[in-house]
């Protein structure tokens, strides 16, 4: 089955589009897969072509959550709602996360380049594309290194998509673990930008509905439990994005690993990849359709070496990460 990374290479030398504009056209493909009962040929979660994904729920999501009765929303805790209480720390995290706190967090370079591919020790380029991650926040892709050098210079990048979860990862080494959890659960909503999260989903399900020819049904909305299940969801997904976004970045890495330390379903294991000493952390969403992520870090240093995805029905896949420090000005000129 074609899927869009397929479509990706027939681009050659056009211009990549915009991030979000891969979310919404996934949005779509997840839309019309869920209407004509087609699998998805990769995890809905997390997105292969860009670090920032739609957190929530895709189409075929809410078609089971519907069938279920209960409406998930994409929405969490608000701005200026209480901070959520931290649950005890896991040692492990909490222990690794108070190594790092002292380190200083300056690295060569002002950007952060990046290739995600499925080998554990080569950094050769793939169907992946790569990208690049400035230390303002401003993101850029390319499916090859022209397209990417591209994009730079015409300043094509993604509207600073990661600059509130690397503050919320910051704020997290020294703040109120609480008030942490609570701004990174809501990192990835631009202030403003998303009203009302819970018209649009059930928008699309009446959408679906009517495809079917069937009549809607508003669903129940979403218990206690499976609330905070969606609000853990977006602060392991926003804190990912974080750590994805500023590798280098001590600080971001303390305060990532802070917060993880602070979510007692996140599961620690200690674990070996390409002969280095890692740990696995590992989270998962029954509610989602039983989606699962296994982040892979350094033992030592808590940068991200591999993600794992899954969920019920996708074959799991495992994509690595090879990142490098680079100056904006290297990347402009193509020597990179």
């Amino acid at each position: 089955m074609i899927d869009e990374m397929d479509l990706l290479k027939g681009l050659g030398n056009a211009e990549p589009p915009r991030p979000r504009a891969y979310e919404e056209a996934r949005s779509v493909l997840r839309a019309a897969m869920a209407v004509e009962g087609t699998p998805e040929a990769a995890p809905a979660p997390r997105p292969r072509w860009s670090r920032r994904r739609a957190v929530g729920l895709g189409a075929a999501a809410l078609v089971a959550a519907a069938a279920a009765g209960v409406l998930v929303v994409t929405s969490t805790s608000a701005p200026g709602k209480p901070p959520v209480k931290a649950a005890a720390a896991n040692p492990v995290l909490a222990e690794l996360a108070a190594g790092i706190s002292p380190l200083r967090a300056k690295a060569p370079g002002n950007a952060t380049l990046e290739i995600r591919n499925q080998s554990p020790t080569s950094a050769e380029l793939g169907r992946n594309g790569i990208g690049l991650y400035t230390d303002d926040g401003t993101y850029y892709w390319g499916n090859d290194k022209r397209a990417l050098r591209r994009a730079v210079v015409r300043k094509d990048g993604g509207d600073d998509l990661f600059k509130r979860d690397i503050a919320a990862a910051l704020y997290a080494v020294k703040g109120d673990l609480g008030e942490a959890r609570a701004r990174m659960a809501v990192a990835n909503i631009a202030p403003g930008t998303n009203p009302d999260p819970d018209r649009a989903r059930i928008e699309k399900l009446k959408a679906i509905a009517k495809a079917r020819g069937e009549k809607y049904v508003p669903p129940k909305p979403p218990t206690a439990a499976q609330q905070k299940e969606i609000t853990d969801n977006h602060i392991w997904t926003n804190a990912v994005d974080a750590l994805i976004a500023a590798p280098e970045n001590t600080q971001v890495r303390a305060g990532v690993l802070r917060i993880m330390a602070s979510m007692p379903k996140v599961r620690v294991t200690k674990t070996t990849t390409a002969g280095q000493p890692t740990l696995t952390l590992a989270d998962g969403w029954p509610t989602a359709g039983g989606s699962a992520e296994e982040l892979v870090i350094d033992a030592g240093t808590g940068r991200p070496i591999a993600m794992t995805s899954s969920g019920s029905g996708v074959r799991p896949s495992t994509i690595y990460y090879h990142t490098s420090r680079v100056t904006l000005a290297d990347i402009e000129a193509g020597r990179f």
